[in-house]
Protein backbone atom coordinates (compact mmCIF):
# COMPACT_ATOMS: atom_id res chain seq x y z
CA UNK A 1 0.00 0.00 0.00
CA UNK A 2 1.51 3.31 -0.83
CA UNK A 3 1.87 5.99 1.55
CA UNK A 4 -0.76 8.81 1.72
CA UNK A 5 0.95 12.06 2.35
CA UNK A 6 -2.16 13.91 1.91
CA UNK A 7 -1.54 17.16 4.25
CA UNK A 8 -4.92 17.82 5.51
CA UNK A 9 -4.71 14.17 6.24
CA UNK A 10 -2.19 14.54 8.22
CA UNK A 11 -2.89 17.70 9.63
CA UNK A 12 -5.50 15.65 11.19
CA UNK A 13 -4.01 13.22 12.79
CA UNK A 14 -1.66 15.55 14.60
CA UNK A 15 -4.60 17.80 15.42
CA UNK A 16 -7.51 15.64 16.70
CA UNK A 17 -7.95 14.62 19.60
CA UNK A 18 -4.17 15.18 20.75
CA UNK A 19 -2.76 16.41 24.00
CA UNK A 20 0.98 16.37 23.54
CA UNK A 21 2.89 15.40 20.60
CA UNK A 22 7.11 15.41 21.07
CA UNK A 23 8.40 16.46 18.40
CA UNK A 24 5.51 18.12 16.18
CA UNK A 25 7.52 19.02 13.78
CA UNK A 26 9.31 15.74 13.38
CA UNK A 27 6.18 13.95 13.67
CA UNK A 28 4.99 16.34 10.69
CA UNK A 29 8.14 15.96 8.46
CA UNK A 30 8.11 11.91 8.79
CA UNK A 31 4.43 11.58 8.07
CA UNK A 32 5.23 13.83 4.95
CA UNK A 33 7.82 11.96 3.86
CA UNK A 34 6.72 8.94 2.44
CA UNK A 35 8.29 6.24 4.89
CA UNK A 36 5.89 3.72 6.40
CA UNK A 37 5.96 4.48 10.11
CA UNK A 38 5.99 2.25 12.92
CA UNK A 39 3.74 2.76 15.12
CA UNK A 40 3.74 1.27 18.55
CA UNK A 41 0.68 0.99 21.17
CA UNK A 42 1.20 -1.17 23.98
CA UNK A 43 -1.22 -2.68 26.23
CA UNK A 44 -1.68 -4.22 29.77
CA UNK A 45 -4.61 -7.09 29.96
CA UNK A 46 -5.36 -6.11 33.93
CA UNK A 47 -8.56 -6.38 33.10
CA UNK A 48 -10.97 -8.24 30.90
CA UNK A 49 -12.79 -5.33 29.08
CA UNK A 50 -11.89 -2.21 27.02
CA UNK A 51 -13.74 0.58 27.53
CA UNK A 52 -14.00 4.08 25.53
CA UNK A 53 -11.35 5.80 27.52
CA UNK A 54 -8.53 2.96 25.55
CA UNK A 55 -10.27 2.37 22.23
CA UNK A 56 -10.32 6.33 21.30
CA UNK A 57 -6.52 5.61 21.03
CA UNK A 58 -7.11 2.78 19.48
CA UNK A 59 -9.25 5.20 16.77
CA UNK A 60 -5.98 7.01 16.18
CA UNK A 61 -4.22 4.14 14.85
CA UNK A 62 -6.61 3.14 12.76
CA UNK A 63 -6.03 6.89 11.49
CA UNK A 64 -2.52 6.00 11.09
CA UNK A 65 -2.93 2.70 9.21
CA UNK A 66 -5.20 4.52 6.77
CA UNK A 67 -2.39 6.08 5.82
CA UNK A 68 -0.67 3.51 5.26
CA UNK A 69 2.00 2.98 7.69
CA UNK A 70 2.48 -0.06 10.15
CA UNK A 71 0.85 -0.62 13.63
CA UNK A 72 3.21 -2.65 16.11
CA UNK A 73 1.08 -4.03 18.99
CA UNK A 74 2.26 -5.09 21.70
CA UNK A 75 0.32 -7.52 24.44
CA UNK A 76 2.09 -6.42 28.07
CA UNK A 77 1.65 -9.92 29.21
CA UNK A 78 4.67 -9.61 31.09
CA UNK A 79 4.60 -5.57 31.84
CA UNK A 80 1.00 -6.51 33.20
CA UNK A 81 2.36 -8.50 36.37
CA UNK A 82 3.98 -5.02 37.32
CA UNK A 83 0.85 -3.00 36.18
CA UNK A 84 1.27 0.95 35.04
CA UNK A 85 0.94 3.64 37.94
CA UNK A 86 0.86 6.42 35.55
CA UNK A 87 -2.91 6.96 36.76
CA UNK A 88 -2.33 5.61 40.12
CA UNK A 89 -2.63 7.21 43.69
CA UNK A 90 -1.37 4.12 45.17
CA UNK A 91 -0.22 0.66 44.78
CA UNK A 92 -2.41 -1.39 42.63
CA UNK A 93 -3.27 -4.87 43.16
CA UNK A 94 -0.62 -7.71 41.41
CA UNK A 95 -2.31 -9.13 38.68
CA UNK A 96 -1.80 -13.17 38.23
CA UNK A 97 -0.50 -14.94 34.96
CA UNK A 98 -3.87 -16.82 35.00
CA UNK A 99 -5.80 -13.56 35.31
CA UNK A 100 -3.61 -12.03 32.27
CA UNK A 101 -4.57 -15.30 30.39
CA UNK A 102 -7.98 -15.05 30.76
CA UNK A 103 -8.34 -10.92 29.96
CA UNK A 104 -6.01 -11.71 26.88
CA UNK A 105 -8.80 -14.47 26.04
CA UNK A 106 -11.28 -11.78 24.58
CA UNK A 107 -8.65 -8.87 23.93
CA UNK A 108 -8.02 -9.22 20.37
CA UNK A 109 -11.38 -9.75 19.04
CA UNK A 110 -12.21 -6.41 20.74
CA UNK A 111 -9.39 -4.37 19.46
CA UNK A 112 -9.84 -5.80 15.60
CA UNK A 113 -13.51 -4.04 16.31
CA UNK A 114 -11.94 -0.80 15.14
CA UNK A 115 -7.99 -1.68 13.45
CA UNK A 116 -7.80 -3.66 10.82
CA UNK A 117 -5.82 -6.71 12.68
CA UNK A 118 -4.59 -8.24 9.63
CA UNK A 119 -2.20 -5.42 9.04
CA UNK A 120 -0.60 -5.58 12.65
CA UNK A 121 2.52 -6.44 13.67
CA UNK A 122 1.84 -8.12 17.14
CA UNK A 123 4.37 -9.03 19.92
CA UNK A 124 3.68 -10.22 23.63
CA UNK A 125 6.60 -8.39 25.54
CA UNK A 126 7.25 -11.67 27.17
CA UNK A 127 8.78 -12.78 24.17
CA UNK A 128 11.77 -10.57 25.31
CA UNK A 129 11.38 -10.07 28.94
CA UNK A 130 11.02 -13.84 29.93
CA UNK A 131 14.13 -14.41 28.29
CA UNK A 132 16.18 -11.33 30.25
CA UNK A 133 18.39 -12.48 32.83
CA UNK A 134 18.53 -9.93 36.31
CA UNK A 135 22.04 -8.56 35.20
CA UNK A 136 20.14 -7.33 31.68
CA UNK A 137 17.52 -5.57 33.95
CA UNK A 138 20.17 -4.03 35.90
CA UNK A 139 22.15 -3.25 33.37
CA UNK A 140 19.26 -1.36 31.95
CA UNK A 141 18.11 0.25 35.03
CA UNK A 142 21.46 1.81 35.56
CA UNK A 143 20.46 4.63 33.15
CA UNK A 144 18.21 6.06 35.18
CA UNK A 145 17.97 7.75 38.79
CA UNK A 146 15.52 7.10 41.68
CA UNK A 147 15.17 10.50 41.78
CA UNK A 148 13.76 10.83 37.62
CA UNK A 149 11.22 7.86 38.94
CA UNK A 150 10.10 9.90 42.15
CA UNK A 151 9.71 13.04 40.29
CA UNK A 152 6.77 12.05 37.99
CA UNK A 153 3.69 13.26 38.89
CA UNK A 154 1.64 10.59 40.87
CA UNK A 155 4.90 9.25 42.29
CA UNK A 156 5.72 12.59 43.90
CA UNK A 157 2.36 13.09 45.64
CA UNK A 158 2.51 9.89 46.20
CA UNK A 159 5.96 10.49 48.21
CA UNK A 160 5.00 13.47 49.85
CA UNK A 161 1.80 11.68 51.16
CA UNK A 162 4.02 9.53 52.58
CA UNK A 163 1.77 6.32 50.70
CA UNK A 164 3.96 3.65 49.59
CA UNK A 165 5.72 3.43 46.14
CA UNK A 166 7.18 -0.04 44.75
CA UNK A 167 10.77 -0.25 43.44
CA UNK A 168 8.92 -2.68 41.15
CA UNK A 169 6.58 -0.05 40.13
CA UNK A 170 9.47 2.23 39.02
CA UNK A 171 10.89 -0.55 36.96
CA UNK A 172 7.51 -0.06 35.04
CA UNK A 173 8.93 3.05 32.72
CA UNK A 174 11.87 1.74 31.83
CA UNK A 175 10.24 -1.76 30.59
CA UNK A 176 7.86 -0.47 28.28
CA UNK A 177 10.96 2.22 27.38
CA UNK A 178 12.41 -1.49 26.07
CA UNK A 179 9.67 -2.53 23.80
CA UNK A 180 10.41 0.84 21.87
CA UNK A 181 13.62 -0.42 21.55
CA UNK A 182 12.83 -4.54 20.47
CA UNK A 183 10.54 -3.47 18.01
CA UNK A 184 12.26 0.12 16.67
CA UNK A 185 9.04 2.15 16.63
CA UNK A 186 9.10 5.73 15.07
CA UNK A 187 6.17 6.80 17.06
CA UNK A 188 4.18 5.64 20.49
CA UNK A 189 0.21 6.79 21.21
CA UNK A 190 -1.05 6.77 24.73
CA UNK A 191 -2.94 8.54 27.27
CA UNK A 192 -1.85 11.97 28.71
CA UNK A 193 -1.61 10.28 32.10
CA UNK A 194 1.58 8.07 30.22
CA UNK A 195 3.83 10.88 28.78
CA UNK A 196 6.44 10.42 31.49
CA UNK A 197 6.59 6.37 29.79
CA UNK A 198 6.46 7.48 26.38
CA UNK A 199 9.76 10.03 27.30
CA UNK A 200 11.73 7.19 29.24
CA UNK A 201 11.25 5.31 25.87
CA UNK A 202 12.92 8.12 23.89
CA UNK A 203 15.34 8.11 26.22
CA UNK A 204 15.72 4.18 26.06
CA UNK A 205 16.37 4.40 22.46
CA UNK A 206 18.55 7.12 22.62
CA UNK A 207 20.99 5.04 24.20
CA UNK A 208 20.50 1.88 22.65
CA UNK A 209 21.80 3.70 19.53
CA UNK A 210 17.99 4.57 17.71
CA UNK A 211 16.72 8.04 16.95
CA UNK A 212 14.30 8.50 19.76
CA UNK A 213 10.19 7.68 18.48
CA UNK A 214 8.31 10.61 18.67
CA UNK A 215 5.39 10.45 21.00
CA UNK A 216 1.60 11.33 21.35
CA UNK A 217 -0.39 11.53 23.94
CA UNK A 218 -4.14 11.65 23.66
CA UNK A 219 -7.00 13.43 25.48
CA UNK A 220 -8.54 12.28 28.46
CA UNK A 221 -12.16 10.85 28.00
CA UNK A 222 -14.13 11.21 31.14
CA UNK A 223 -16.38 8.72 32.35
CA UNK A 224 -20.36 9.50 31.71
CA UNK A 225 -20.59 11.09 35.04
CA UNK A 226 -18.12 13.56 34.51
CA UNK A 227 -15.15 11.58 36.62
CA UNK A 228 -12.93 9.61 35.45
CA UNK A 229 -13.75 7.10 33.63
CA UNK A 230 -13.69 3.87 35.95
CA UNK A 231 -15.42 0.52 36.32
CA UNK A 232 -15.44 0.65 39.32
CA UNK A 233 -17.32 3.82 39.22
CA UNK A 234 -19.89 2.36 36.58
CA UNK A 235 -19.22 4.76 34.50
CA UNK A 236 -17.89 3.70 31.51
CA UNK A 237 -18.99 2.68 27.96
CA UNK A 238 -17.28 -1.20 26.78
CA UNK A 239 -17.01 -2.06 23.61
CA UNK A 240 -18.19 -5.01 24.15
CA UNK A 241 -21.52 -3.39 25.41
CA UNK A 242 -24.76 -4.44 23.54
CA UNK A 243 -25.42 -1.43 21.16
CA UNK A 244 -28.81 -1.14 23.26
CA UNK A 245 -26.94 -0.45 26.68
CA UNK A 246 -24.14 1.93 24.23
CA UNK A 247 -27.12 4.18 23.13
CA UNK A 248 -28.75 4.11 26.91
CA UNK A 249 -25.21 5.27 27.98
CA UNK A 250 -24.37 7.85 25.88
CA UNK A 251 -27.71 9.60 26.61
CA UNK A 252 -26.72 9.68 30.14
CA UNK A 253 -23.23 11.44 29.36
CA UNK A 254 -23.08 14.99 30.72
CA UNK A 255 -23.74 17.59 28.11
CA UNK A 256 -20.33 19.36 28.45
CA UNK A 257 -18.92 16.03 27.60
CA UNK A 258 -20.58 15.93 24.28
CA UNK A 259 -17.77 17.65 21.91
CA UNK A 260 -15.25 15.35 23.42
CA UNK A 261 -16.94 12.31 22.69
CA UNK A 262 -17.26 13.21 19.11
CA UNK A 263 -13.91 14.30 18.89
CA UNK A 264 -12.12 11.37 20.30
CA UNK A 265 -15.02 8.34 19.63
CA UNK A 266 -16.17 8.92 16.09
CA UNK A 267 -14.87 10.37 13.17
CA UNK A 268 -17.85 13.38 12.57
CA UNK A 269 -15.89 16.45 10.81
CA UNK A 270 -15.24 18.88 13.00
CA UNK A 271 -17.34 21.32 11.50
CA UNK A 272 -20.44 19.33 11.24
CA UNK A 273 -19.71 18.64 15.24
CA UNK A 274 -19.68 22.32 15.59
CA UNK A 275 -23.01 22.74 14.04
CA UNK A 276 -24.64 20.11 15.93
CA UNK A 277 -23.10 22.24 19.44
CA UNK A 278 -24.15 25.78 17.54
CA UNK A 279 -27.90 24.40 17.76
CA UNK A 280 -27.25 23.69 20.90
CA UNK A 281 -26.65 27.07 22.09
CA UNK A 282 -29.63 28.97 20.27
CA UNK A 283 -31.77 26.57 22.39
CA UNK A 284 -31.61 22.99 20.66
CA UNK A 285 -32.29 20.22 22.67
CA UNK A 286 -28.79 18.43 23.34
CA UNK A 287 -30.90 15.17 23.66
CA UNK A 288 -30.97 15.33 20.17
CA UNK A 289 -27.39 15.69 19.23
CA UNK A 290 -26.65 12.80 22.15
CA UNK A 291 -28.90 10.35 19.59
CA UNK A 292 -26.32 11.50 16.29
CA UNK A 293 -23.03 10.82 18.74
CA UNK A 294 -24.95 7.51 20.42
CA UNK A 295 -25.39 6.14 16.71
CA UNK A 296 -22.01 7.34 15.31
CA UNK A 297 -20.09 5.49 18.69
CA UNK A 298 -22.35 1.94 17.82
CA UNK A 299 -21.52 2.46 14.12
CA UNK A 300 -17.68 1.97 14.77
CA UNK A 301 -18.23 -1.54 16.45
CA UNK A 302 -22.22 -2.60 15.07
CA UNK A 303 -23.76 -2.07 11.85
CA UNK A 304 -25.63 0.96 10.80
CA UNK A 305 -29.22 -0.80 10.96
CA UNK A 306 -27.58 -1.54 14.68
CA UNK A 307 -27.02 1.38 15.39
CA UNK A 308 -30.84 2.80 14.20
CA UNK A 309 -32.61 -0.09 15.71
CA UNK A 310 -30.34 0.63 19.14
CA UNK A 311 -32.22 4.68 18.92
CA UNK A 312 -35.72 3.16 18.03
CA UNK A 313 -35.59 0.84 20.83
CA UNK A 314 -35.00 4.10 23.08
CA UNK A 315 -37.07 6.13 22.05
CA UNK A 316 -39.91 3.32 22.83
CA UNK A 317 -38.57 2.90 26.14
CA UNK A 318 -37.62 6.58 27.34
CA UNK A 319 -40.16 8.55 25.32
CA UNK A 320 -43.45 6.54 24.24
CA UNK A 321 -42.40 4.71 27.82
CA UNK A 322 -42.69 1.40 26.63
CA UNK A 323 -40.93 -1.53 27.78
CA UNK A 324 -38.00 -3.26 25.88
CA UNK A 325 -38.98 -5.24 22.71
CA UNK A 326 -36.46 -7.99 24.62
CA UNK A 327 -36.62 -8.89 28.27
CA UNK A 328 -34.20 -11.49 28.94
CA UNK A 329 -35.56 -14.29 31.15
CA UNK A 330 -34.64 -16.06 34.46
CA UNK A 331 -35.95 -19.48 35.43
CA UNK A 332 -36.64 -19.16 39.04
CA UNK A 333 -37.56 -22.22 41.43
CA UNK A 334 -38.38 -21.01 44.44
CA UNK A 335 -41.72 -19.80 45.61
CA UNK A 336 -40.41 -17.19 47.58
CA UNK A 337 -36.78 -14.78 47.97
CA UNK A 338 -35.46 -12.03 49.97
CA UNK A 339 -35.75 -9.12 47.19
CA UNK A 340 -32.20 -8.78 47.43
CA UNK A 341 -31.37 -12.26 46.69
CA UNK A 342 -33.69 -11.89 43.70
CA UNK A 343 -32.05 -9.35 42.61
CA UNK A 344 -28.35 -10.86 42.44
CA UNK A 345 -29.89 -14.18 40.79
CA UNK A 346 -31.59 -12.02 38.44
CA UNK A 347 -28.33 -10.54 37.68
CA UNK A 348 -29.50 -7.01 37.89
CA UNK A 349 -27.21 -6.34 41.03
CA UNK A 350 -23.62 -8.08 41.14
CA UNK A 351 -23.41 -8.55 45.18
CA UNK A 352 -26.24 -8.23 48.04
CA UNK A 353 -24.74 -4.67 49.21
CA UNK A 354 -25.08 -3.51 45.45
CA UNK A 355 -28.94 -4.63 45.73
CA UNK A 356 -29.28 -2.55 48.80
CA UNK A 357 -28.01 0.57 47.42
CA UNK A 358 -30.14 0.37 44.55
CA UNK A 359 -33.26 -0.56 46.55
CA UNK A 360 -32.41 2.62 49.00
CA UNK A 361 -31.85 4.94 45.89
CA UNK A 362 -35.36 4.00 44.99
CA UNK A 363 -34.77 2.18 41.49
CA UNK A 364 -36.05 -1.56 42.05
CA UNK A 365 -40.06 -1.81 40.49
CA UNK A 366 -41.95 -4.79 39.57
CA UNK A 367 -43.89 -4.62 36.75
CA UNK A 368 -47.10 -7.03 36.46
CA UNK A 369 -49.02 -7.79 32.95
CA UNK A 370 -46.06 -6.12 31.14
CA UNK A 371 -47.73 -2.92 32.01
CA UNK A 372 -45.29 -0.07 32.72
CA UNK A 373 -48.01 1.96 33.93
CA UNK A 374 -48.76 -0.44 36.81
CA UNK A 375 -45.24 -0.51 38.13
CA UNK A 376 -44.63 -0.64 41.85
CA UNK A 377 -41.92 0.82 43.60
CA UNK A 378 -39.85 -1.29 45.81
CA UNK A 379 -38.90 0.41 48.96
CA UNK A 380 -38.01 -2.53 51.75
CA UNK A 381 -34.56 -4.26 50.95
CA UNK A 382 -36.00 -6.45 53.88
CA UNK A 383 -39.20 -7.58 51.76
CA UNK A 384 -39.95 -11.09 50.95
CA UNK A 385 -40.90 -11.49 47.40
CA UNK A 386 -43.59 -13.99 46.38
CA UNK A 387 -42.56 -14.95 43.00
CA UNK A 388 -44.93 -14.48 40.40
CA UNK A 389 -44.98 -15.88 36.88
CA UNK A 390 -44.28 -13.78 33.95
CA UNK A 391 -43.49 -10.74 36.20
CA UNK A 392 -40.86 -7.84 35.52
CA UNK A 393 -38.30 -6.46 37.22
CA UNK A 394 -36.91 -3.37 36.73
CA UNK A 395 -33.35 -1.66 38.17
CA UNK A 396 -32.71 1.92 37.49
CA UNK A 397 -33.57 3.13 33.99
CA UNK A 398 -32.53 0.54 31.69
CA UNK A 399 -32.27 -2.84 33.27
CA UNK A 400 -35.07 -5.24 32.91
CA UNK A 401 -35.49 -8.83 33.85
CA UNK A 402 -38.70 -11.50 33.53
CA UNK A 403 -38.83 -13.63 35.85
CA UNK A 404 -39.93 -17.85 34.65
CA UNK A 405 -41.45 -19.33 37.42
CA UNK A 406 -40.13 -23.27 37.16
CA UNK A 407 -43.45 -26.01 37.28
Amino acid sequence: MAIDIDPNKIEKILERGTEDIIDKESLRKALSSGKQLRIKLGIDPTGSKIHLGRASILFKLRDFQSLGHKVVLIIGNFTALIGDASDKDSMRPVVTAEAIEENLRDYLEYIGRIIDISKVELHYNKEWFGEMKLEDILRISMNFTAQQMINRRNFKERWDADKPIGIHEMLYPMLQGYDSVKISSDVEIGGFDQLFNLKTGREMQRIFGQEPQNVMTLKMIYGLDGRKMSTSWGNVINISDTPVDMFGKVMSLKDELIYDYFICCTRVEEMVIRNYLGDIEKGGNPKEVKKILAEEIIKNFYSIEQASDARKEWENQFENKELPSLIEEVIISEEKMDLLDLLVKLGLSSSKGEARRVVGQGGVKFIHGDNPNSSELKKDWQEVVIIEDGMIVQSGKRYFKRVKKQG
